[in-house]
């Protein structure tokens, strides 16, 4: 796919979101990386190949039409599930925080459900461009569709991994939305989720603890608590105007993850409200540009697979802010482009390069006819 295709705007959105989480993971980790490693650098390094990575995955994702995707989906949620249980294996998958969700895969350790979000994205925008004619019946419509994603989401919630499970469930809610499924049948479905969420609480215990520390969080403040509350005090701290890169006072281990899930608390606190409603916006701007460019697509398949993308970031940045804000319970989900990680992020940069092909492709098609 030719340079000239690609829609410049979309991308330097994500570049700009993406070198701000460098700074950020430069400005707030030389502590913890000298305390850990002896090394201050040790994970801004690290940030950068995953930058250098992500970048490189971009560029494939943007070479690969991505018509194809729509041929093999029903393969990718084959291989996702394989993904998924080989990562529940004992002495296989790797736990961590009593949760088995990483595969040791030597150089990096790979979070699974990252490329799973691709597969369920790509399958659901198949079967919604292909059953739009049956879709106000259910049995022929929606229900064939929620039998193929419910495996990995069985296997997701099994990591146990809730955080991910209600991103997917959002998600697959708006697109079913956008796609014109009867209102009957999305609030059946949402009935459904919010009973699997309460079934995953009633058998993972410390995801209810979570939920009772959110709705009284200066219950406990040095324990199920702290990272709320420090957030908050990082946040208040901040002011308007923040105190300046690299003078955070929270990041002296008195916030734990401040580079990784907690990263906006640092933004805040850094760079006041004015840092924090420019990240906001920079995401608002994806949204908004992403869906412009889809309504013009004349694909459905490429329609429902911008929407599906933009959704899975957006939608991860909303509940990681809303966390960091005390909005929602604590999911440990990151915060796209700009928290410190690998699988995350470079998957993250992958699904702007295929967003990248599907409008290049869309703007290659509007001009040949």
């Amino acid at each position: 796919m030719r340079l000239s295709k690609l829609d410049w705007p979309l991308l330097v959105i994500v570049l700009l979101l993406a070198l701000l989480g460098v700074i950020m993971v430069f400005s707030t980790t030389a502590v913890t990386g000298l305390n850990d490693y002896g090394d201050p650098h040790y994970f801004v390094k690290k940030q950068l190949i995953f930058l250098v990575l992500g970048l490189f995955a971009l560029f494939i994702g943007y070479q690969i039409d991505y018509r194809l995707y729509k041929k093999y989906a029903l393969y990718g949620i084959a291989f996702s599930v394989i993904l998924l249980a080989i990562t529940l294996v004992p002495g296989v998958g790797i736990k961590s925080g009593g949760a088995r969700r990483w595969l040791n895969l030597g150089i990096f350790q790979l979070q699974s459900v990252e490329l799973v979000k691709f597969a369920i994205a790509a399958f659901l925008s198949a079967a919604l461009a292909r059953k739009q004619h049956a879709i106000h019946d259910f049995r022929k419509g929606l229900l064939p569709i929620l039998l193929v994603i419910g495996l990995p989401i069985i296997l997701i919630s099994q990591q146990p991994d809730l955080g991910n499970i209600i991103l997917i469930m959002i998600v697959m809610g708006l697109l079913f939305w956008v796609g014109r499924v009867p209102f009957k049948q999305l609030a059946s479905l949402g009935v459904g989720a919010v009973s699997l969420i309460f079934l995953s609480l009633l058998i993972n215990p410390y995801q209810l603890r979570r939920i009772s520390a959110f709705f009284n969080p200066w219950a406990d403040p040095l324990g199920q608590n702290y990272h709320v509350i420090q957030s908050f005090i990082a946040i208040g701290s901040g002011g308007i105007f923040g105190h300046g890169f690299g003078n955070s006072k929270l990041k002296f281990f008195y916030l734990p993850l401040h580079y990784s899930d907690f990263i906006f608390s640092v933004i805040c606190e850094e760079g006041g409200l004015l840092l924090a409603i420019i990240v906001v916006l920079l995401f608002v701007a994806l949204l908004v540009r992403s869906c412009t460019l889809a309504k013009e697509l004349d694909d459905p398949f490429g329609y429902f697979l911008a929407i599906a993308l933009t959704l899975f970031i957006v939608v991860q940045a909303i509940l990681n802010i809303s966390v960091v804000i005390g909005l929602m319970p604590v999911t440990g989900i990151p915060l796209t482009f700009i928290s410190y990680g690998g699988s995350s992020y470079v998957i993250s940069l992958f699904i702007v390069g295929v967003l990248l092909n599907v409008f290049a492709v869309g703007q290659q098609e509007s001009g040949d006819s």
